[in-house]
């Protein structure tokens, strides 16, 4: 792998490429699915391949192959090299790269059980019981899945850097969908988008006990269908993490990205309502509010030494007592917006794809106060649980969320479990809202994917908080 990479690289400065990197990624999957006790899917996967990043004549060029002989090497760089040649016809500035110093490395995620030496069996009889636990407090669809990846990659540019990274990460999760006269109702374990992967191995579903909650997401499910609709209320709402996670990385983690701030990418909701000058001006939120982005967080999806443009990891603060103070950033947006240096958030879907700006384990500060004592001191709220909705408007100001559960507090107590929650707010608004947040010992991380890009990436996502209050927020039922 080493060698294809440096040898791309090669070939691609000779053919008039001023700068150029690659990537050799070789991807193992595993997912299997148990659908009321039947097996749904068994499925491995491996696949290997190299993509190259150039600039020539001051514009990006980028081709990738699963063939790895010297004449497809060959055809690769040629193609990227083309590609940026046209492209420089049209370009508004030639591209500049804030530096970075070259590395010669090697990293490993740290894995204490490797996930794809457990036997299959033992995988599918561990599913197969979730199902069936499921399926007796009388759901209609009681699913379980796993699913393992491993990405060892290689890293080399022209500057000089060569480096090698192992990624393992691990999923598995519990659904369980309950009807009744055209009432559906949904729960699902630990999270309902992507399985809640972490970085870790076969020891994420050891700690998750998944047959150990199977009765417990039916049941609630089943409580569901004759729970009464959320009330339409404003109120306090404490959000626990699998919700808040999301709220995280839609209103927080997609408009700091530089990439969209600049106007270089707008997919998929895809602009900002921020601008450059905002830095150390704008009151994102309450003073409570310290959100950060760092890849180096162990036991996540998105844990990292280096990004897929060789920038050596490092923790970057997005906001500070509630006041904006940084963005996620590339070699390129760094560059462009003064910069010393890229914040090391470049990471491409697999070796087909062209880096992008990713948000790394865009995480919200504990505070310190425990969960327990949160709900105690919350007078009259509702507690939300579990994302089952979201839409956000392509500045990443409106929102509405929907969530699984809602539990309604009354004198720091829950008293009752409503169904269809849903609520409101404009982000900078509800971010002021936050009055407390759980402290370390409630603190997770949740990991799933995110779609960004033309052709689009499902890529690595993960964000770490706990659960906190806002006060004054707007909650309500779907459909009422």
């Amino acid at each position: 792998m080493r060698d294809v990479a440096q040898r791309i690289v090669s070939i691609a400065e000779g053919m008039g490429a001023s700068y150029a990197d690659s990537r050799v990624v070789r991807r193992e999957r595993e997912l299997i699915s148990v659908k009321n006790e039947e097996v749904e899917v068994a499925h491995s996967h491996e696949d290997m391949g190299v993509g190259v990043r150039i600039i020539a004549e001051g514009a990006w060029g980028f081709s990738s192959t699963n063939r790895l002989d010297e004449k497809s090497l060959q055809n690769c760089a040629w193609r990227a090299v083309q590609v940026a040649k046209s492209s420089a016809g049209v370009r508004k500035y030639p591209v500049e790269l804030a530096p970075e110093p070259a590395h010669r490395d090697e990293w490993v995620r740290p894995v204490e059980v490797d996930p794809f030496e457990v036997d299959r069996a033992e995988k599918l009889k561990l599913l197969t019981d979730c199902s069936k636990e499921m399926l007796r407090e009388g759901v209609r669809v009681a699913r379980a899945t796993l699913v393992f990846e491993r990405d060892t990659q290689v890293f080399a540019n022209n500057s000089g850097s060569l480096i090698r990274q192992v990624l393992t990460e691990s999923g598995g999760s519990l659904y369980a969908l309950a009807v009744d006269e055209g009432n559906t109702q949904v729960r699902t374990y630990p999270c309902t988008i992507w399985h809640d992967i972490q970085g870790k191995g076969w020891e994420t579903i050891e700690e998750r006990d998944l047959p150990g909650n199977a009765p417990r997401v039916a049941s609630e499910a089943m409580q569901l269908l004759s729970a009464r609709p959320c009330p339409e209320m404003t109120t306090d709402a404490i959000i626990a993490p699998n919700e808040l996670a999301l709220q995280i990385h839609e209103s927080v983690g997609h408009p700091v990205e530089a990439d969209r701030i600049l106007g270089h990418e707008a997919d998929f909701a895809g602009t900002s309502f921020i601008d450059p000058d905002m830095l150390g001006e704008l009151q994102f939120g309450s003073e409570k509010v310290n959100l950060f982005a760092d890849p180096t967080l162990p036991g996540s999806r998105i844990s990292y030494r280096y990004d897929d443009e060789g920038v050596e990891a490092r923790r970057v603060d997005l906001v500070r007592d509630g006041v904006l103070v940084g963005l996620t950033t590339s070699r390129e947006s760094a560059h462009e917006l003064g910069m010393d240096r890229s914040a090391g958030c470049m990471r491409a879907n697999n070796f087909d794809h062209i880096p992008l700006v990713r948000m790394p384990n865009v995480s919200l500060e504990p505070g310190d106060i425990s969960r327990e004592d949160l709900i105690a001191s919350t007078e009259r709220g509702i507690l939300l649980d579990q994302n089952r909705s979201w839409s956000i408007d392509d500045r990443r100001l409106n929102f509405q969320f929907g969530s699984e559960v809602g539990w309604l507090i009354e004198d720091g107590q829950i008293t009752e479990m409503v169904r269809d929650p849903i609520y409101a707010d404009i982000t900078p608004e509800f971010w002021s809202k936050c009055d407390a947040i759980a402290d370390r010992d409630d603190w997770r991380i949740v990991g799933y994917a995110c779609g960004k890009g033309t052709p689009s990436q499902d890529g690595r996502v993960a964000h770490g908080c706990s659960h906190a209050r806002f006060s004054g927020l707007k909650v309500g039922a779907k459909n009422s």
